[in-house]
């Protein structure tokens, strides 16, 4: 039987906000994001979305970026 290991909000925040840091060019879809981090969809939505309320995420149609780069050109 295994144990899972509770993480606050805080600390996937954190490191949400570093995976982005560390790879400035990750751009994610929720599901992707969830898959990454371990959480499901909704978790991984109020995790990305409370980022884009504090301006370090932006959304660029179903896929969340960093807020400070430069939409993509196509």
């Amino acid at each position: 039987m295994s144990t899972q290991v509770m993480t606050s909000d805080a600390d996937l925040l954190s490191r949400v906000r570093g995976e982005y840091l560390e790879m400035p060019g990750l751009v994610l879809t929720v599901e992707q994001a969830g898959r990454l981090w371990g959480v499901d969809a909704p978790t991984s939505r109020r995790l990305l979305d409370a980022l884009v309320e504090r301006d370090f995420l932006r959304r660029s149609g179903d896929r969340y970026v960093r807020a400070d780069l430069p939409p993509a050109r196509n």
